[in-house]
């Protein structure tokens, strides 16, 4: 299914999907003050939805609740704006979500904007965006968030269909049970999302970390409206809508099974243009095996088909339930795709097994003791010459941070390597190389981001045979540092250390 139907079947929340653009990349479009009315939030090509000035608008800075200064328009919905802002008071970006003025009448409309805030403030969970604070500014409502800076889900699974390739099952086993984390965290707070899907997922920059975000139509499962039929056609369960129905934790389950579905074959297990017609396929018609769309998916047909079991009854308890047996039904397939190359030379760690099998954690928070280790870079490049080349540039490029922070600069000749000493300690920094016989980049950093503590690592990828068309793959890992090859020596240094002084300045190199 395309976008366009990818939508609420009744008015959206507030703002729709103003929220699920707050992370992507783009330019935020600049904000004013209506100096007509002085009225804010107005924008450069809309008049004034208090007095309608079109022409006479201020360019001054919009500051909200007299600490939020407005740096521009980053998501516009059906009933209000997500401005990226700056916290004056704390020093931090954060995504300002407003109701727009022509609905601040609507009691429902409030009510649903005023319950999305209560909701999420109750939340702590790294994998749900979160709310900072919320108030009142020139008679609207706002609450202001975490900012989450990256691409949607949907954003990525697209591009991945558009080159006719699907994610990595590894990487979609990893955010799936991320997300579940913190769906369930939700439903320990006594309410229901109801509207789990892909553009409700943002892959934080930088980490890859998934965030969920937009809680627009979230309720309390004994809240009477919680079956009324809103949602998005495409995921929502079967007993979303039917009369006497009960909305419960179970109803994300069926959600989440359809992402889970759409991210491991590439397609939707149901397909209209008709909306009617696709509630109708949801609550009667029975979905394709997996397996019938790729053989080798054949692992997760039984999995999956109870997640989207019509009864909910049937269904697993819980989204982290759901995708820990899913994870452990894909572990031999993804075991399975492993080369068979010899370990390097006294290297006796083994292949870490995947999060979500027994006795492998999930989070990515590690034991207090570990946070008083040195700052660790791996370098990871098959060219023996190339990985020198690069150890001693990146030796050079934290050599002023030497009296201030232990750094442990190591490399790996493999991908197999690199997994088995990021197991053993979680790399701060990654120096990777694209093209590697057995596992390349790509797989080697999903596995990587599956380990405890591999999605706190800030990946540059060294590589001559990554062109900007390609970049893409990377997208869902959270990667946005290439560096080509050949590279002059001064140069790469350079470019290590202009990184590491970013981090710096964002508190990731803190002294030891």
């Amino acid at each position: 299914m395309g976008e366009e139907n990818d939508r609420e079947t009744s008015p959206p929340s507030v703002p729709g999907d103003a929220t699920t653009r707050v992370g992507q990349r783009s330019e935020p479009s600049a904000a004013r003050i209506c100096s007509t009315c002085g009225h804010a939030p107005v924008t450069p090509d809309a008049p004034c939805e208090r007095c309608g000035a079109t022409e006479n608008q201020d360019a001054r800075t919009l500051t909200v609740d007299g600490r939020y200064q407005v740096e521009g328009v980053v998501g516009h919905g059906g009933m209000g704006v997500v401005y990226l802002a700056k916290d004056t008071g704390l020093s931090r970006l954060v995504a300002l979500k407003m109701v727009a003025p022509r609905w601040l009448d609507d009691d429902s409309v409030v009510g649903s904007f005023q319950r999305e805030a209560k909701a999420l403030a109750s939340i702590r969970n790294q994998y749900v965006v979160q709310v900072h604070a919320f108030g009142m500014h020139e008679g609207s409502y706002f609450f202001a968030m975490e900012y989450v800076r990256g691409r949607t889900l949907r954003q990525i699974i697209t591009e991945h269909r558009d080159h006719g390739d699907t994610i990595p099952p590894v990487r979609t086993l990893t955010i799936l049970l991320r997300i579940a984390e913190g769906i369930d965290a939700v439903h320990a707070t006594g309410l229901v999302h109801r509207d789990v899907k892909p553009s409700n997922v943002v892959i934080e920059e930088d980490t890859g970390r998934p965030v969920l975000v937009d809680f627009g139509l979230a309720v309390p499962s004994t809240d009477p409206a919680a079956a009324l039929a809103i949602g998005t056609p495409q995921y929502m369960a079967p007993e979303q809508g039917l009369p006497g129905a009960s909305v419960t934790a179970r109803t994300d389950v069926y959600s989440l099974g359809i992402a889970a579905f759409e991210m491991l074959s590439g397609q939707l297990p149901f397909q209209s243009k008709d909306q009617a017609q696709l509630m109708r396929q949801h609550a009667r018609k029975q979905p394709p095996a997996l397996s019938s769309i790729r053989r080798e998916l054949l692992p997760f047909d039984k999995v999956v088909a109870r997640a989207l079991a019509k009864d909910p009854e049937e269904r697993f308890p819980t989204c982290t339930a759901f995708a820990e047996v899913l994870a452990s039904a894909g572990e031999r397939l993804i075991n399975s795709t492993l080369p068979t190359l010899p370990p390097p030379a006294g290297d006796s760690a083994p292949l870490p097994s995947f999060p979500g099998s027994p006795g492998v954690p999930r989070s990515l928070d590690l034991p207090e003791a570990s946070r008083n280790r040195p700052f660790y870079v791996l370098v990871v490049d098959d060219s023996p010459v190339f990985r020198r080349f690069t150890l001693k540039a990146t030796q050079l490029a934290f050599f002023r941070h030497k009296k201030s922070l232990r750094i442990v600069v190591e490399g790996a000749g493999s991908g197999q390597e690199a997994i088995a000493r990021a197991a053993a300690m979680p790399p701060d920094m990654v120096l990777l190389d694209y093209d590697m016989p057995g596992l390349d980049g790509v797989d080697t950093l999903a596995r990587l981001r599956a380990l405890p503590g591999g999605g706190g690592a800030r990946v540059v990828v060294l590589s001559g045979r990554v062109k900007s068309q390609d970049r893409w793959r990377f997208a869902v890992l959270g990667v946005n540092d290439f560096v080509a090859k050949p590279i002059d020596f001064r140069q790469l240094v350079d470019r290590i250390e202009g990184i590491a002084k970013r981090h710096e300045e964002t508190g990731r190199l803190q002294p030891a």
